[in-house]
């Protein structure tokens, strides 16, 4: 008798091979977008690809290696690129509004960052979910309202990754209106220009950070580091919550 078992989610396989998106990308005429809404890429290598400011709304890239891919314009609405390889990954422009990215692989070794870096410039992330190593990453001129940096709550990775890296991450004339940067490092981050309203930075690491010209008004500051910040020259430090709090 032969017993037939369904196979596992874990290792169902994904709906296209890399050949068939590669091959389905360059046929794509000039002008026109690519659409691959809700297909399941995981797993795949798609490094080096340029996806034409393709649809990927609800996409899952888990686990995929898009090293040095151009996803520039792109839409990933809802998009899940947890795990997956963002090694000199151009994100600009794109819209990851809603989008899971947890546990990246964003550099070539351990080391100090170095180039290539990903980019998110003038990016959308409204409400997405962000988790991992982001040290030097680009976010400058991104809209991040609403974002959550690290676990959204106590028993979500904490074991494995307890808060966001952001040191000298660049979020330079960003809009982190309500954003949740609580508990993370981020030391020596370029806040210069960014809009914090309302952002939750309680007991994050900002020594060295540049505020200058940021706007704080009703961020909650509470417990965080803050030797070494430049934060003389932000505006609406007066309705800043916690801020005689700071160490």
């Amino acid at each position: 008798m032969i017993l037939c078992c369904a196979v596992p989610a874990a290792v169902r396989a994904a709906d296209m091979t890399a050949r068939q998106v590669t091959a389905l990308l360059f046929a794509t005429p000039s002008g026109q977008t690519p659409n691959l809404s809700n297909k399941d890429l995981s797993d795949l290598d798609l490094s080096g690809l340029n996806f034409k400011k393709a649809k990927l709304d609800g996409v899952n890239f888990y686990g995929a290696d898009l090293t040095g891919a151009d996803l520039s314009g792109a839409s990933l609405k809802a998009a899940r690129l947890d795990r997956a390889t963002l090694i000199g990954t151009d994100l600009s422009r794109a819209d990851l509004s809603g989008a899971s990215i947890l546990r990246p692989n964003v550099f070539v070794d351990m080391a100090t960052p170095r180039a290539p870096i990903l980019s998110f410039r003038n990016a959308r992330l409204v409400a997405a979910h962000l988790n991992g190593r982001f040290d030097s990453v680009d976010f400058s001129d991104a809209d991040l309202t609403s974002a959550t940096f690290g676990p959204r709550d106590p028993r979500e990775e904490v074991l494995i990754t307890p808060m966001a890296s952001l040191a000298a991450a660049n979020f330079s004339r960003a809009n982190l209106t309500e954003a949740n940067l609580s508990m993370n490092s981020l030391e020596h981050a370029n806040f210069r220009d960014a809009n914090l309203a309302r952002a939750n930075l309680r007991g994050a690491r900002l020594g060295g950070a540049n505020f200058s010209g940021a706007t704080l008004d009703g961020a909650d500051l509470t417990g965080t580091a803050t030797v070494g910040a430049n934060l003389s020259e932000a505006r609406g430090l007066q309705s800043a919550i916690g801020l005689s709090a700071t160490r």
